[in-house]
């Protein structure tokens, strides 16, 4: 066992469920739960709770060295007294970051090979004799699902909280995480479906209650995810269920192609990231975008997921002014269920931004 000397609810951080209106909707800021790690520190809760109740004092990680995943849990495992075990890789040896730093100063080894599939071939090969948890690439485990799901109940609570303040009182509204008997949906949560884990936890949970669950592909399309999705269910411990497409948005490709973006707030209305980049690449209109959008609502945003996401779910035609009207955005109106346009959303914002910093602060004059 780990050298801890406190139970798990004593010594975790608290991980409060906070929403920031943003114009007129609102975003989950789990951005700013600590050191950046985002919605990963609550599927640690429970993988670090399957530790314990298992008397597992060693875990194995593996991952790319510059990705959120693998600088997260290895920090966050290191800190609760876990030998921690990492198999990396990069494809680029001379770059130094944020998360590169965390994962050799936390692991207790790391070896870093160039080729991401000698990285998984090595996992593999020394999962075979190694006495502990080994946690596949975004540490897709049953036990992250009891993490995430204690979040959806909090936070089921809070947009509960929300729609019946912005309601005029005259309809009480029930628990938004039970059935409700009816398709009638009060609220839209959307996030990014990346590895899957969040999303179809979120799916999972949310299933026949009142608030809609919407995930937004970033980097994948869903003609490539779709086929990944049961497995992906099975290995979360989740119920085997198929996702309608409604449940995904993809946005257009033609939504890339404009040569000549502005940054949030400027008068242009198709601020695109150019078709084909790729899917980690930071292009100088998303360094803009992330700046714009910060200097506006002092949140950062990461280049990979959330200023992709939120370009498309905030840009308006108010020139990045909140909206006059009560409508929703007419970037998100084209691409929503039909019957769910109206419904007010809740971004979840899941970190990852602390690696970026750069984006938005700038170096004192010396």
């Amino acid at each position: 066992m780990p050298n801890v000397s406190f139970g798990i609810k004593e010594s975790f951080p608290d991980l409060p469920v906070k929403v920031t209106n943003c114009f007129e909707h609102a975003i989950i800021r789990d951005d700013l739960l600590p050191f950046g790690f985002g919605t990963k520190w609550r599927k640690v809760y429970g993988v670090v709770q399957f530790l314990h109740r298992n008397q597992i004092g060693r875990i194995l990680l593996w991952g790319s060295i510059h990705g959120n995943y693998l600088a997260s849990f290895t920090t966050i495992l290191r800190l609760f007294g876990f030998h921690v075990e990492t198999i990396s890789y990069t494809k680029d040896p001379n770059l130094k970051t944020y998360n590169e730093r965390l994962v050799n100063l936390h692991s207790h080894s790391n070896v870093c090979y160039a080729k991401r599939k000698d990285a998984e071939l090595q996992f593999f090969e020394r999962a075979n004799n190694f006495q502990g948890l080994c946690l596949p690439e975004f540490g897709i485990h049953p036990a992250l699902t009891h993490g995430l799901s204690l979040f959806w109940k909090e936070l089921a609570s809070e947009i509960h909280s929300k729609v019946q303040t912005a309601s005029d009182g005259s309809e009480k509204i029930e628990d938004l995480s039970q059935p409700n008997g009816c398709d009638a949906k009060v609220a839209i949560l959307l996030l990014e479906v990346g590895s899957g884990a969040s999303f179809l936890s979120a799916y999972d949970f949310f299933q026949d209650s009142k608030i809609f669950v919407l995930g937004i592909m970033v980097g994948e399309r869903k003609t490539t995810w779709l086929p990944k999705r049961e497995t992906l269910q099975k290995k979360l411990g989740l119920k085997i269920q198929t996702v309608p497409n409604e449940n995904l948005i993809e946005f257009p490709d033609e939504r890339f192609l404009n040569s000549n973006p502005k940054p949030f707030g400027k008068e242009n209305q198709s601020l695109p990231f150019r078709e084909g980049i790729r899917f980690a690449k930071t292009t100088n209109q998303i360094r803009d975008w992330i700046e714009g959008f910060y200097n506006k609502t002092n949140i950062i945003l990461d280049p990979i997921y959330s200023a992709k996401s939120t370009f498309h779910l905030f840009e308006d035609e108010n020139m990045g002014q909140a909206p006059k009207s009560k409508t929703p955005l007419q970037t998100l109106k084209s691409y929503m269920p039909t019957g769910s346009e109206n419904l007010p959303f809740f971004y979840l914002h899941q970190g990852g931004q602390i690696q970026h910093l750069d984006l938005v602060l700038k170096r004192p004059n010396t």
